[in-house]
């Protein structure tokens, strides 16, 4: 048995691992229209896989650190918040150093790290996760603090993020609306399918690019809006929609297809890096609900 520090850091060290094998998991998912995996780099001319592999590893620490930030703090969990965004924009300046100030994972940051810690927290106080009380936890830590955000980018005149200049706009709200509404999507979309292809017996990769296509589906993907229009994203979900409606990722000649796509997608400089995202999430949510009981006994 472990003692009552070590067990901190088993839950601490798990909890970054399952982190860092969530993003090396979706960079491995292949083949992902428009994104980078082992086939190709996408629409990104500045990414690739190694560059991805090298920003897990330096991010994987940071997770640690934010996981022990939810395990063992006392407060509530809006307090705990600032923390980890001390934290985040520590983990922020490390990942921008390891890959030339490229933008691999600054989104999984905020909401790997924010799940990291609940999910710590859940094990500390409730002695187990499940997905009520990990949600319930996240969305207590994020509330306050995001709904003020919200409320200054709507007063802010200037120097507004891309990210910024589309909530003004168009109200969409990406990774903070996410964490506010308790990643809805991946709790609806992304853990059901996940979970009804293993149940049926598919493949790992398949089930992965089967979340993904249902991600790009559904989702209201910033990152397609940003980097080209809103058309565009109902153009994308329609093909997806039609993919999917087609057997999607588990029929024959599927990869075939999304081959096709991710070269068109590249022609027209298509991302849906915000589904991609998604799929990192929902992998790491799957790992910590299903990993839970075999960590216990090693406590």
């Amino acid at each position: 048995m472990y003692g009552a520090t070590s067990g901190n850091q088993v839950i601490e060290e798990w909890l970054g691992q399952m982190a860092w094998e969530a993003l090396i998991e979706e960079v491995y998912t292949t083949p992902k229209p428009g994104l980078v995996d082992t086939y190709s780099n996408g629409a990104h001319k500045d990414m690739d896989v190694a560059l991805f592999e090298r920003s897990a590893s330096v991010l994987r620490p940071y997770f640690v650190r934010m996981a022990e930030a939810g395990y063992r703090s006392q407060k509530h969990p809006s307090d705990v918040f600032p923390e980890l965004r001390e934290i985040g924009i520590e983990a922020e300046k490390a990942m921008y150093a390891a890959t030339g100030n490229v933008n691999t994972h600054k989104g999984l940051i905020f909401s790997l790290g924010i799940l990291c810690a609940a999910a710590a927290s859940c094990f500390r106080w409730d002695g187990y996760v499940s997905v009520k009380n990990l949600i319930r936890t996240e969305q207590h830590m994020v509330r306050s603090a995001l709904i003020a955000e919200l409320k200054a980018i709507q007063e802010k005149k200037t120097d507004r993020s891309h990210g910024e200049e589309l909530y003004r706009r168009l109200g969409t709200m990406g990774v903070r609306g996410e964490a506010l509404g308790g990643y809805a999507s991946i709790r609806t979309i992304g853990l059901p399918v996940m979970q009804e292809g293993i149940r049926k017996g598919y493949g790992w990769n398949e089930i992965k690019l089967q979340v993904l296509m249902e991600f790009m589906a559904q989702a209201e993907d910033t990152n397609v809006i940003y980097r080209t229009s809103e058309k565009t994203l109902e153009y994308t979900q329609n093909i997806a929609r039609q993919f999917l409606k087609n057997g999607g990722a588990y029929r024959k000649g599927a990869v075939e297809e999304l081959i096709k796509l991710d070269e068109q997608f590249i022609k027209e400089n298509i991302s849906h890096g915000g589904c991609a995202d998604l799929l990192a999430i929902t992998i790491f949510l799957h790992s910590v609900y299903n990993g839970f009981q075999s960590l216990r006994r090693k406590l």
